[in-house]
């Protein structure tokens, strides 16, 4: 008997029972980024890991996890909104279960999609919360810089006052420069 070769690993993901989660489950793909979500792993468990074998595909894993559950899974049959991640050739992919077929979802694995965004243009850090709310700071800022003109006028002025307070060589001083010339 031959025994299959080990190519990777793959990992199921269902979303977590929470209130925040409960108009999620079961949703496709379309439907949940419709209404402003995305397959965000922090709404999911891990529930299973195992390796992943030469010839095996996302159809072959869903069948198994519908058909013929192995013993040590504890999740309910894989189903649409669950996530499977496959490890394979250094690469992590992660797939929507979607309602037909399977939707590749990268930002799966993104810390919060919208992070490096909010903190460019959020007023707080302690609203980094996935919405956008505190509009660009950038133009308020914008309002209170004053011009480069404006800042070499002032350090032309400072510089002209700090020349005329210096006291004035006398006669003396001056000859002795020249000389040294």
């Amino acid at each position: 008997m031959e025994s299959k070769k080990q190519v990777g690993a793959f990992e199921l993901f269902q979303l977590k029972d929470t209130p925040e989660n409960k108009d999620l489950h079961f949703e496709s793909y379309d439907r949940l980024t419709k209404h402003g979500h995305s397959a965000n792993q922090d709404n999911y468990d891990q529930v299973y890991t195992g390796a992943l074998f030469a010839g095996e595909t996302l159809d072959s894993i869903y069948e198994r996890f519908n058909l013929h559950h192995p013993d040590d899974f504890r999740g309910h049959s894989l189903s649409v909104s669950d996530v499977i991640v496959i490890h394979k050739d250094n690469r992590d992919q992660a797939y929507y279960v979607d309602s037909f077929g399977f939707k590749q979802v990268p930002e799966f694995f993104a810390d919060n999609p919208l992070k490096k965004v909010e903190e460019i243009l959020e007023d707080d850090y302690g609203m980094i919360d996935g919405i956008i709310n505190n509009g660009d700071r950038r133009k308020e800022d914008d309002e209170k810089k004053p011009s480069v003109r404006d800042k070499l006028q002032e350090k032309k002025k400072g510089a002209a006052e700090a020349e005329n307070s210096m006291p004035k060589p006398t006669e003396a001083v001056k000859k002795q420069e020249a000389e040294l010339e």
